[in-house]
């Protein structure tokens, strides 16, 4: 498996069940902007309130191929096997589809995730293991911390502010700079070095070194 992070927003994504599974996979997918359809008989009340507040459109009644046809990326996940191997089979080439209970048949996983905020960590033992990967991800959860989220919109501002306004000479050390372990807890810290930062550019001081 080759594994990337797909940009959703806008895609039309279509999640073929409504039952537990099918609800956890959507409450992934909705955090990612898509165009969620929900194809099933039946649906778990908060599928059918996300429904009622047109977070994603809910079709009362059991999938058939023109669902799936306009769908960027399908997910099977009902509870008979039969239903989801035969959406598997339907899928063109240039469709991505994950089979929940059957993941051969599908050409994605979902791996076991944790972010903080723009931080997107991802666990997979490519199916040998579903526990092993969610004890992994319990240990990054308690490794990189809620902290994180800050850290990292600080690291993304600034490095916009340099990339931008200060000379190529200049920022490889600023960029460097930014990954000191001390700001990671010191939001105080990050605030002063970005208005820093912007102060050297409104007093054109870009070529000089900046000091904590």
């Amino acid at each position: 498996m080759y594994p990337i992070h797909v940009n959703l927003i806008g895609k039309t994504v279509v999640v073929v069940g409504g039952g537990w599974v099918a609800h956890r996979k959507i409450k992934d997918l909705l955090n990612e902007e898509a165009k969620i359809t929900v194809i099933s008989p039946t649906a778990d009340n908060e599928i059918q309130e996300w429904h009622a507040e047109r977070k994603l459109t809910w079709i009362k009644r059991e999938v058939v191929r023109e669902d799936l046809e306009e769908a960027f990326l399908i997910v099977a996940a009902t509870n008979c096997k039969e239903i989801n191997s035969w959406i598997a089979e339907q899928i063109s080439s240039k469709q991505l589809v994950n089979v929940v209970d059957q993941p051969h048949l599908g050409n994605f996983i979902v791996p076991s995730v944790v972010k903080r905020g723009k931080l997107i960590l991802s666990v997979s033992t490519s199916g040998a293991s579903p526990s092993l990967s969610k004890s992994i991800k319990k240990e990054l959860q308690q490794k990189y911390s809620e902290e994180y989220e800050t850290y990292l919109d600080f690291l993304f501002q600034c490095r916009s502010i340099i990339k931008n306004e200060f000379p190529q000479n200049c920022r490889k050390a600023l960029l460097t700079k930014l990954t000191d372990q001390s700001f990671l807890y010191d939001e105080e810290k990050q605030r002063s070095y970005k208005q820093e930062l912007l102060k050297r550019i409104d007093r054109n001081l870009v070529n000089e070194p900046i000091n904590e």
